[in-house]
């Protein structure tokens, strides 16, 4: 199968697994704030989803300034990722938070990777999570699927990566006249694992050894949206006036959804476009790869997350190789 024609399968499953679970209006929450381009890949993809259905978001999305527009029957939606479990703890707890204060709403995670080292505390989150009935947990691989299947007591769909719902079009604008080079995009955090043997060492020619452009150096664009965020809260701890405060605040938050965003994604894709083949230990730079139309070779992570969605989704797919 083309990678033209895994996409709009692919398409096509999402439309299909999610129907009729985003039935009302809703709020978007759990959003990343940060410059990892594979999470700003799943949110535009979600957001391009969402703009498909009738229902409306209530929330700009900006951080959590409105849940006072949170009634009873509101749909809380939080956003996907590689990050359901104890490795990115700290995403985990943002999302029990939330449920925490609206334990009585309808909520629905976008599809995540799990990843438990520690039993006792994934049986902690099974018990807690398994208080709130009209929760509905996405996930994007068959273990993670397995998983919690077996573990927790919630409604477990299998759905593929929201990133891959994003239109390819504007994406493929970005290839390059001329491709050329190998580029090995290489996650630089605490999911890398030591390179195999059967990955090219940085010194071969025509090969470029990077992680995403905005983890390397960070942004000016970046830089601008913390420097309001700042001004922002410190107006707010010297009692300056209230709305001066809060205008910086929402100014920042207005920035990074209109401008950061969208830069994050340019910048990924135009990095990705200047290069004939991807090799990658990043999921969202294969999938990104994949939406570009370009070769990818896949080499797995610490948690194993990118070898599951390629077989449960991937195997099979012309211009698509896993590197043991």
């Amino acid at each position: 199968m083309s990678c033209t024609s895994i996409v709009q399968q692919i398409h096509q499953e999402i439309e299909t697994r999610l129907a009729g679970f985003v039935d009302r209006d809703y709020v978007l929450m759990g959003l990343p704030y940060y410059r990892n381009v594979g999470d700003i890949l799943i949110w535009e993809g979600t957001r391009q989803y969402l703009q498909t259905l009738p229902h409306r978001c209530l929330n700009p999305g900006y951080r959590y300034r409105e849940e006072s527009r949170i009634g009873p029957d509101t749909l809380i939606l939080l956003q996907g990722g590689g990050n359901f479990g104890d490795l990115w703890r700290w995403v985990q707890d943002e999302r029990l938070d939330i449920l925490r204060r609206h334990p009585r709403n309808p909520v629905l995670i976008f599809p995540v990777s799990c990843r438990y080292e520690d039993p006792t505390l994934m049986q902690r989150d099974a018990v807690e999570l398994a208080a709130y009935p009209d929760l509905t947990i996405c996930v994007r691989d068959q273990a993670s699927y397995d998983l919690l299947v077996a573990h927790f007591g919630n409604r477990i769909l299998l759905v593929p990566d929201m990133a891959l719902f994003m239109d390819p079009g504007p994406l493929r604008k970005w290839n390059h006249p001329r491709p050329a080079g190998v580029l090995h995009l290489q996650r630089t955090d605490k999911e890398r694992v030591a390179e195999a043997s059967s990955v090219p060492a940085a010194s071969r020619e025509g090969l470029t050894s990077s992680d995403w452009p905005s983890i390397e150096q960070i942004p000016v664009h970046w830089r601008v949206y913390q420097t309001l965020l700042k001004w922002g809260r410190l107006a707010r701890q010297e009692r300056v006036v209230w709305r001066a405060s809060d205008f910086l605040i929402q100014l920042s938050d207005w920035f990074y959804h209109q401008v950061s965003r969208r830069l994050l994604i340019r910048q990924g894709a135009a990095f990705l476009g200047r290069f004939r083949e991807i090799r990658t230990t990043r999921l969202h730079g294969a999938l990104l790869a994949l939406l570009m139309g370009k070769d990818v070779q896949i080499v797995d992570n610490l948690d194993g997350k990118i070898s599951a969605f390629f077989r449960t989704w991937l195997e099979g797919v012309e211009g698509v190789e896993w590197v043991e």
